[in-house]
């Protein structure tokens, strides 16, 4: 089973930044969906890389660090919710 990864793109019109899922496909290297998660976004219209073939830990904490730039629903998928 390949290992789930995530690249945060910014979205040209509003500047904001959303989360793409996508598995390592080798070493430093990862495949990316072509739609954001919330599917608000397409990959190919991004103006901005800020990271990309991320552990969800790592991209938990730097889209934290980045803040309300980030889509909230595409953020909202890295955090588990209980009933």
């Amino acid at each position: 089973m390949a290992k789930k990864v995530y690249t945060l793109k910014k979205k040209p019109d509003s500047e904001e930044y959303h989360l793409f899922e996508g598995e390592m496909t080798s070493l430093n290297q990862c495949s990316v969906n072509n739609l954001s998660i919330c599917e608000k976004m397409k990959r190919m219209e991004n103006i901005d890389n800020r990271f990309a073939c991320q552990n969800e830990d790592a991209a938990r904490t730097e889209c934290a660090r980045i803040g309300r730039n980030v889509c909230g629903v595409c953020v909202s998928h890295l955090y588990e919710t209980f009933d």
